[in-house]
């Protein structure tokens, strides 16, 4: 049996920023504007604005729902988003980039949902393959996700950095699975750790 202790989440974030921000907790009009601003500021390259915040708000609504399926107890409307052990390259989706490491063992586990994989691979029905993880219902809670990751070992490793814009040649970068996602669906444990930030503490450079 996988055992939480020694395990921790990574919650990489910009640096003057508080480190729990969720685009899609905001109203749908409110993610838009910023959105906008973050387009004119040269800061989000998508286009189509509509399309990226469709599938954003529709893939937490899919997670929470296959989690309240599973047995989670969610109690936030959107997750905050996290990674299951360290995984570097996605600091240099930051200017100035932070981390915040939070052991496992600290959520209580009915709010805490994983994938295998990026999320917006794992729920994509054009990449399903045979493997036991892929579909839109196979979330896991964190016993299970460690069980899963011992009979699978962890994704493949890929080379992007989007800073540098070093991305996969194969296909999209969001196409791949790249690491354990972790979804936390409560801010008793955040609350904690925003305090701690708010005073200067568990705040570090990526």
């Amino acid at each position: 049996m996988s055992s939480n202790k020694n395990q921790f989440l990574y919650r990489y974030y910009e640096q003057s920023e508080s480190p729990f921000l969720s685009m899609t907790e905001l109203p749908r009009d409110k993610a838009r504007e910023m959105l906008i601003a973050l387009q004119k500021a040269g800061k989000f390259g998508n286009p189509n604005i509509e399309g990226f915040l469709k599938k954003r708000y529709d893939r937490d609504t899919i997670l929470r729902d296959a989690f309240i399926r599973h047995g989670g107890k969610p109690e936030r409307s959107s997750p905050v988003y996290f990674f299951l052990g360290e995984h570097r390259q996605w600091a240099s989706a930051f200017e100035n980039p932070a981390v915040m490491k939070i052991p496992l063992e600290e959520f209580d586990p009915e709010t805490l949902s994983f994938t295998y994989g990026d999320s917006f691979a794992v729920l994509n029905p054009a990449l399903y393959c045979s493997e036991e993880y892929w579909g839109w219902g196979k979330v896991y809670f964190a016993d299970e996700i460690l069980e899963v990751i011992e009979r699978n070992g962890y994704p493949p490793h890929i080379e992007y950095d989007f800073k540098r814009g070093i991305y996969p040649s194969d296909k999209n970068i969001n196409d791949h699975l790249k690491y354990i996602e972790a979804h936390v669906w409560s801010d008793n444990v955040l609350d904690k750790y925003r305090t701690l930030w708010q005073n200067g503490g568990s705040n570090s450079e990526a």
